[in-house]
């Protein structure tokens, strides 16, 4: 009887246990993720920085993703893509609309998982005074 229930004890602890591993499992991958949202949006507004620093070229920062990038972003898109899983793949949006509305979209994707993305939108202002 007493071996039965030294057997029952060891079949929860080792329960227990596994419960453990897969909490911490878990934990390293959501840790992983919070980790690149904070890169996704630190990089984003390092772009904007750049372009409130230079309104009068804020078109010339228009990027599609498609092809090479332009001059003025072509460091930044080459750091997203070295800082985020996937970006290679997805690579970064940059659109300058009417009155220099400007969006910048991080997009990455991690393996085995969903496209993630960071949108930061700005009014990048060329009057100096405001």
């Amino acid at each position: 009887m007493a071996l039965l229930e030294v057997l029952i004890a060891i079949l929860i602890v080792s329960f227990g246990i596994l419960g453990i591993i897969g909490l911490q499992a878990n934990s390293i991958a959501l840790t992983s993720d919070a980790r690149y949202r904070v890169e996704a949006g630190a990089l984003a507004d390092r772009l904007i920085a750049e372009m409130w620093v230079n309104p009068a070229n804020v078109a010339s920062y228009t990027y599609a993703g498609v092809g090479n990038p332009p001059a003025a972003a072509a460091a930044w898109v080459g750091d997203v893509q070295n800082a985020l899983p996937g970006a290679v793949a997805l690579p970064p949006l940059i659109n300058v609309g009417a009155d220099n509305l400007t969006s910048v979209t991080v997009r990455w994707q991690l393996p085995n998982g969903s496209v993630h993305q960071h949108i930061v939108v700005a009014h990048i202002n060329q009057d100096p005074e405001n």
